[in-house]
């Protein structure tokens, strides 16, 4: 009887509690999402050309806990369960399309830390030559800012949990420095047990042991508050030569410019991605993942305050020989909510 009364009252103080923590969650609850139209063509050697119509369609769920916790998910549209796309043709005979879970995540933030874990945004400073735009890793991450001088980003992701051999896993570090017009960014990620995990080539070359540790520099101009530069260099430090071509192919690099007037905006990219310079399977689909070299220019139009129209055209060959060109234009149109 005494234990009897001892959880009554415990539940009589604990419960009004977690009670008004729920209600402060569903309160604090913010929606917001976005939805994208495109029409897509393609131009490849050795295929036939391909004209797909596609939508993209994300919905975004935020709420604050308390003062420190958060928590948030993200559903978002796509035909398989490719990391790089949440793109979704419109085919199938009218058939009903999927909905995956984007991202699943809690916050954790006291003062200039903060750790996150789950399926997160990325929590790097970075390109689309190391990562595409669509992936959300897996994990967790924890970031210590210096005011508005620097940061220091640590992660812990998880590739891919094997029932019969190693886990594949990734660890990284990012530091960087910021300044008025300028930033540097250093990174090093260290791709454990990925090759027998991998999920799919994607240009890379997997001969002679060849493994994935990336040493990952970036550089950010902000010329004015309408123009901005960046430029990019990356090595594999664990490629060895391949029996392909007889070299390393360990190396990417990158330049980046973009221009905004009023509602104009103008982005054109170069990069050229050798075979083992990282990993292609999350590398940006639309350049054509790694062992790609070419340009990319994208002009945006914004229509009304959340919605916009944008055209891309990205011309790209393989890096090592210059074969199998890609010619690819995108249209978009774009709404925000």
């Amino acid at each position: 009887m005494k234990f009897l009364k001892v959880m009554v009252i415990s539940l009589a103080l604990v419960v009004p509690h977690f009670s008004s923590v729920a209600g402060d969650a569903v309160e604090n609850l913010k929606f917001s999402g976005d939805l994208r139209l495109r029409y897509e063509y393609q131009d490849k050697d050795e295929k036939m050309n391909r004209g797909r119509a596609r939508f993209r369609l994300r919905f975004n769920v935020k709420t604050k806990i308390d003062d420190n916790w958060s928590l948030g998910f993200r559903l978002a549209s796509g035909s398989d369960n490719d990391p790089t796309s949440t793109n979704q043709s419109m085919d199938d005979n009218f058939s009903e399309k999927s909905v995956w879970i984007d991202r699943a995540y809690a916050v954790y933030k006291q003062g200039d830390f903060t750790f996150t874990g789950g399926k997160m945004a990325n929590p790097f400073v970075t390109t689309d030559i190391i990562w595409d735009s669509d992936i959300n890793p897996e994990g967790a991450a924890e970031q210590w800012s210096f005011g508005k001088v620097g940061y220091v980003t640590l992660a812990q992701m998880l590739l891919n949990e094997n029932g019969s051999s190693s886990d594949a896993y990734l660890v990284a570090v990012q530091g960087g420095l910021k300044f008025e017009m300028v930033s540097f960014n250093l990174a090093y990620y260290s791709f454990n047990k990925y090759v027998e995990n991998a999920p799919a080539s994607r240009g890379n070359l997997f001969e002679n042991g060849t493994e994935y540790t990336l040493i990952d520099f970036l550089v950010k101009v902000h010329a004015t508050d309408n123009i901005s530069f960046w430029g990019q260099y990356v090595t594999n430090s664990d490629a060895n030569k391949t029996n392909t071509t007889g070299d390393k192919e360990d190396t990417a690099i990158g330049i980046g410019f973009s221009y905004h007037y009023e509602d104009w905006k103008l982005k054109v990219k170069y990069a050229d991605i050798q075979p083992n310079a990282v990993v292609g399977a999350f590398a940006d689909s639309d350049f054509g993942f790694g062992n790609r070299k070419g340009y990319k220019v994208a002009v945006e139009r914004k229509l009304r305050k959340k919605v916009a129209l944008a055209v891309a055209f990205l011309d790209t060959k393989q890096s090592t020989d210059d074969e199998k060109e890609a010619k690819t234009i995108q249209f978009d149109l774009k709404f925000k909510f």
